[in-house]
């Protein structure tokens, strides 16, 4: 099942990251950007099986629900997926997005499951476009078995998201945050909730942890890893995750943790005012609302508190509109992966990385 490699757009008020086609191309040695030699294939990515069914579930020693989790990786990109099911229909493979500060639905899957609007549409910037978001209610659904609270979704048409072989929608921060916290293993292929589902998360204002207490269970870090502090802002409704990234020992950066994500992406301010060091390599990505091509640049040093992260390349864009609340890049999946495995811990603001 083919499925575009993907950044994160942000919306007015929540953060959606949304599917798209994606196909590397390389320039040639004093060449215009505008002259492309050689276009590679566009990336296919596998989903969660259908096969599942909507069970998968099972109850660590610890006592944590651990599910099923498709982790795929082609030419350095990473995407991950679940099944969820709503009501007795399903299951429909999500992308797992920690960048979605509110959990998306296809709008034709929404209108096919007859899931009633839940207010008026709002309108969302993407990369030099906008789009239009509706909210819906959902009753009763569930990730491979573990029961969710009914809640509001974001109804969009997204590009890649939808279609045949294609994921039908996101699972972000507003559902994981309500479990509190959760471990995503990229080696084994799985996510583990730290416990049941509880409320979502309160309050308006931002916090960085670590905050309180951290004690997380051994079902999700055995004793190991490190922890990163982590930016934290609820709202209604969504969550988004932040974290401070440097490069070359530079300013800290307002990143948002993104497992939607496949690939990294830093401003085009931040890459100028760090000198990063530009490829002839290059990326045509269909945004919610565009398409765009995102030059590929390298990372050089850089790191988030406490851990140096692996030198990689990383795309850079003018994220324009979406940049006035202060992002300033995206760490996605390619990254992440690279440690094995990555626990949120929400109440707490931090992040532990293998």
């Amino acid at each position: 099942m083919s499925w575009g490699r993907r950044v994160a757009l942000f919306a007015v008020g929540i953060v959606i990251a949304a599917g798209l086609a994606v196909v590397s191309v390389a320039f040639s040695g004093g060449r215009s950007r505008s002259t492309p030699v050689h276009v590679e294939p566009e990336a296919t990515f596998a989903l969660s099986p259908a096969s599942a069914g909507c069970g998968g579930v099972t109850t660590t020693a610890e006592g944590a629900q651990q599910v099923p989790l498709t982790v795929s990786t082609v030419a350095g990109q990473v995407a991950e997926s679940v099944n969820v099911c709503i009501g007795s229909q399903g299951p429909f493979p999500f992308v797992l997005d920690t960048g979605a500060g509110q959990s998306t639905i296809d709008a034709g899957l929404a209108r096919r499951l007859h899931l009633p609007a839940a207010g008026p549409k709002s309108v969302f910037a993407g990369v030099g476009c906008t789009g239009t978001a509706q909210p819906v209610s959902v009753g009763p659904w569930s990730l491979e078995g573990v029961a969710l609270a009914p809640q509001l979704l974001t109804s969009a048409s997204l590009p890649q998201v939808g279609g045949k072989g294609e994921p039908m929608g996101l699972l972000g921060s507003d559902v994981l945050g309500r479990f509190g916290a959760v471990r995503i293993d990229f080696a084994q292929g799985t996510l583990t909730l730290a416990g049941t589902e509880g409320p979502p998360l309160t309050g308006g204002a931002p916090y960085t942890g670590p905050v309180g207490q951290i004690g997380l269970p051994d079902s999700l870090t055995h004793g190991e890893g490190t922890t990163v502090p982590l930016t934290v802002t609820p709202a209604p409704g969504a969550v988004s995750l932040g974290v401070a990234v440097r490069f070359n020992g530079g300013a800290a950066r307002d990143f948002v943790v993104d497992t939607g994500s496949s690939q990294s992406v830093a401003a085009t301010t931040v890459a100028s005012a760090q000198n990063l060091r530009r490829t002839d390599l290059a990326q045509r990505q269909a945004t919610v609302c565009s398409v765009i091509t995102v030059p590929l640049v390298h990372s050089g040093p850089w790191s988030v508190p406490g851990l140096v992260l692996h030198p990689q390349l990383i795309g850079e864009t003018d994220f324009g509109a979406i940049s006035a609340g202060g992002i300033e890049g995206l760490l996605g999946s390619d990254q992440l992966k690279r440690f094995g495995w990555v626990v949120f811990d929400y109440p707490s603001g931090v992040m532990v990385l293998g």
